[in-house]
This record gives C-alpha cells, structure tokens and sequence, in this order.
C-alpha cells in the first residue's frame, strides 16, 4: 500500500472532526501562528459549515428513506384498515450565513498558512491533525501542554491547550505562599471553563497553573508552564 502524505482524512465525519480540530487549534495558538481574529473566524466559520452540510444531508438521507417506506405503503397492493401515517418531511434548516462553495480547498489554504508560520510547531500539527498519518510521532516522554489560562470573574478560569493526541488534560493550581499545586479539573475536551474555589470566598487570590496529560489513566510527558492567574469573584 503506498504511503499517504496527505493530512486530509478520507471519510466526510472523520473531516467534520478534523475541520473543528483545526478551528479549536486556531482560536487556541492565533498569536503563535500570526492568525488575526477574521482568520480565526473563517476557519471557525468553514468547520460549521462543512459540518452542516455533512449533517443536513445524512438526516434528509434519513428522512428520504423514511418517505420511500411511507410512499411505498401508500401505494401497497395490501389493504389496510390502519390510517396511513403522517408522510416524513425534510429538515429545511437554514445554512449558516454567508456560506461559501470550496471550503476543503479554503481549509487546505489555511492549513498551509498555519504551517508556514514562524510560531508553528509539531505539537501543534499533532494536536490539530494536520500532519500526515505517516508522520514521526513526538515521543511521549517529550510531551508538554502549552498551556493559556484566562480569568472570568466568578473565581473561574478559562482554560486553552491542545490536547496533542492525549486522552485528557490534568489542571492543578498552586496559590501564592503554599508549597504544593492542587488538582482543580480534570479536562476531556478544550477550551474548557473551570471554577476554582477561593480559600476566602470574595477575596482574589493569586498564584500559577500548570497541567499535565493524561492517556490510559496516567500522566504522560512533562508539566506544561506554569502562568500566573488571579482569580476574582465580581
């Protein structure tokens, strides 16, 4: 079988996922990668769109299945004393705005941008699966979150990083004047919104975050950085 370089997944589900991947990564490393916030936008705005065209069409496929069994008891050469049901209608959902024709070839064209930029690295192919299925995979023990910590208000904290492959992501926090970090989340999916909660409930409280991946159930790799966060209650 001969080696496939291409990052583009072959199935049209497996390119919805991979499409949401690349949007999340995006929003995620923009001032990595030089994105500005309209091409965060359009790349967020082609994973819906791809998505909905592959969702709208596979329920009306459904639907179409389920008017040729209508049609086809309607006209029965069977009697039947039971009222024919309510014929299926189609899902006429309205598409997204400002949909556009050509978005795998629109994709491909930001996918080449990403990787063109000075910031770009690995791990963030990997994370946002972009690489080709042939590519050399960053060994385990080498991997680190790279984590983007955001403060909310509320005591919560905004959590971005990706997820590289790994099966989840083990947030800890460790307040100023203690000694040992803390397990506050334990994340699946990102971005992720987390509550924290204050030693003094309404006090802001200051100190760092760092995170860890997680596959089979135990960590893996190496600590992410560790950037400062306040967490405030108004």
């Amino acid at each position: 079988m001969p080696r496939r370089e291409d990052w583009l997944p072959y199935g049209l589900d497996e390119r919805k996922r991979a499409f949401q991947q690349i949007a999340d990564g995006a929003e995620t490393y923009a001032a990595d990668l030089g994105l500005t916030a309209a091409e965060v936008d359009r790349i967020k705005a082609i994973a819906v769109e791809y998505a909905f065209a592959v969702d709208i069409f596979e329920r009306n496929r459904v639907n179409m299945r389920a008017l040729r069994s209508w049609r086809d008891a309607v006209i029965s050469n069977k009697r039947s004393i039971k009222p024919v049901s309510e014929r299926p209608m189609f899902d006429n959902t309205p598409m997204p705005v400002r949909t556009q024709a050509g978005l795998v070839a629109e994709m491909r064209k930001y996918v080449r941008r990403i990787k063109s930029a000075s910031g770009y690295r690995e791990g963030m192919g990997i994370g946002m699966k972009i690489l080709s299925p042939n590519h050399v995979k960053k060994p385990l023990r080498d991997l680190a979150p790279k984590l983007k910590v955001t403060a909310l208000g509320g005591f919560k904290v905004r959590i971005a990083c990706q997820m590289e492959g790994m099966s989840a992501l083990q947030i800890e926090f460790k307040r100023n004047g203690e000694e040992r970090f803390e397990k506050v989340a334990f994340l699946t999916s990102l971005p992720e919104v987390i509550y924290i909660e204050p030693r003094v409930m309404g006090v802001p409280e200051t100190g760092v975050m760092r995170a860890i991946f997680i596959k089979r159930n135990e960590p893996v790799g190496n600590y992410s950085n560790t950037p400062p966060i306040t967490i405030f209650g108004a």
